[in-house]
């Protein structure tokens, strides 16, 4: 027996009709609503877990991204960190139409987003793209904010529903937790492989992208520059270690902004700078001549010690190789003695190890020594 007096409802013997069927639009809805619960439990879960396996930030981005479209079928995706303003990941399973709308419609709000580094479909895991929405069915926006990231997405309506405060604040949560212990994580990463004091990569980094090198199976050419600070001892016994570390620092940073971006700098140890060139038209001449440019480059700095205007010198040695021979701990040990030489004849000058494998290349017109291989 079924009674609802209020609204005046006998079991089988229905006094009212429409309260009827309240009653069972409410129950409809309180299914509905026990699914919706379920289902964004479910994402939230499977989001926290998957989010949170990866210790580099770009797979965090990237895993997030596709989660987030499977579950609202957004548009346009923009991820943006505060600690770093111009760094913003976009992404969209948009063809080529929609993908243009979309960037129109955000482009004003998000500075430094470009419709071509917008990451397509093929990148959220897609085997097509996805149409464009129908016109008049405008996007709505929901809003991802987690300390230190914020997401964007642009979604069609149907999207609002499942975008509840409680899952909003948890995927936040999930988000900044799981960026935060990548960014951690590459912060770590970055102290085992960097010189703390200038910034450069540190020997054991250099030895390991030799090791790269040395591993292909058709490796391009490359030349080992080691570059030591002459009577740099002095400057540490006139004006102390902190005008050392300075000079270091200087050098280092000036090193860096004069060499190509695909060439390493290191901190070799000590005084000593060593830059990784390889390129598949470099030559035992072209090897010198930056050397000798660095040489040039260096040695023009101003330092200024307790009102003492200082300048410094550098001895630079020179490595260079073709094919797989020598090994690489070979090549640093060909530069060293290369470096030696220049040190013996004078400092202040490059010095070129001849290996009998290498051409010989011409020295003229530069400060440049030779010492042949022992």
């Amino acid at each position: 027996m079924f009674t609802e007096t209020g609204c005046g409802i006998e079991y089988g013997n229905c006094k009212n009709v429409d309260a009827l069927f309240f009653l069972q639009g409410r129950r409809q809805d309180e299914t509905n609503f026990l699914h919706r619960e379920n289902a964004e439990l479910a994402f939230m879960s499977s989001f926290t877990r998957e989010v949170g396996v990866s210790l580099n930030s770009l797979d965090v981005v990237l895993t997030a991204a596709k989660l987030l479209y499977n579950y609202f079928r957004y548009d346009l995706a923009v991820f943006s960190l505060s600690y770093d303003p111009k760094r913003v990941t976009a992404f969209s399973p948009l063809d080529d139409a929609g993908r243009m709308s979309s960037f129109l419609m955000s482009r004003g709000s998000f500075h430094g987003l470009k419709l071509r580094e917008i990451k397509g479909y093929r990148h959220l895991g897609l085997a097509t793209p996805v149409q464009a929405r129908v016109p008049g069915n405008c996007p709505s926006v929901v809003e991802i904010a987690g300390e230190g990231i914020n997401v964007t997405l642009q979604c069609g309506e149907e999207a609002e529903e499942k975008a509840t405060h409680d899952l909003l604040t948890g995927l936040a949560e999930s988000l900044t937790t799981a960026m935060r212990n990548a960014l951690e994580h590459d912060r770590v990463k970055e102290l085992a492989v960097r010189d703390s004091l200038t910034g450069l990569y540190n020997r054991r980094m250099l030895e390991e992208i030799l090791g790269v090198e040395e591993s292909k199976r058709a490796p391009a050419p490359l030349a080992i520059l080691i570059i030591d600070v002459d009577d740099f001892k002095v400057i540490n016994d006139t004006f102390g270690h902190p005008a050392g570390d300075r000079v270091l620092s200087v050098l280092g940073k000036l090193m860096q902004d004069n060499c190509r971006k695909e060439n390493i700098v290191a901190r070799y140890g000590g005084e000593e700078f060593a830059v990784l060139l390889t390129n598949a038209g470099l030559t035992a001449a072209a090897a010198v001549k930056t050397a000798e440019r660095l040489r040039k480059v260096l040695g023009a700095q101003d330092f200024a010690f307790s009102g003492q205007k200082v300048r410094l010198t550098v001895s630079i040695g020179v490595a260079y190789r073709t094919g797989k021979s020598p090994a690489p701990e070979n090549i640093l040990v060909q530069a060293d003695q290369a470096l030696y030489q220049a040190k013996r004849s004078g400092k202040n000058q490059v010095s070129l190890h001849e290996a009998k494998h290498m051409q010989r290349c011409p020295v003229k017109d530069l400060h440049v020594s030779a010492c042949s291989q022992p």
